[in-house]
């Protein structure tokens, strides 16, 4: 399983980037920079160490890059 500080670097680099969060009911909203796209969406509570890894590739895939 991904650690705390692990996602917190992820973080980081996507507002370093541009990109902005907000909470929602079951975890994050991850917000590319581009006008009308759509958000990544992060569990709160991840409990599989894949979901990291899903993560980082669906934020690669919406153009985050340097992660």
């Amino acid at each position: 399983m991904a650690r705390r500080n692990e996602w917190k670097s992820l973080l980081t680099a996507a507002e370093k980037a541009g990109w902005t969060h907000r909470p929602c009911k079951h975890g994050l909203y991850v917000y590319p920079p581009t006008e009308g796209a759509r958000p990544i969406v992060l569990g709160g509570t991840p409990s599989d160490h894949r979901s990291y890894m899903n993560t980082r590739a669906a934020l690669r895939r919406a153009g985050l890059t340097g992660i």
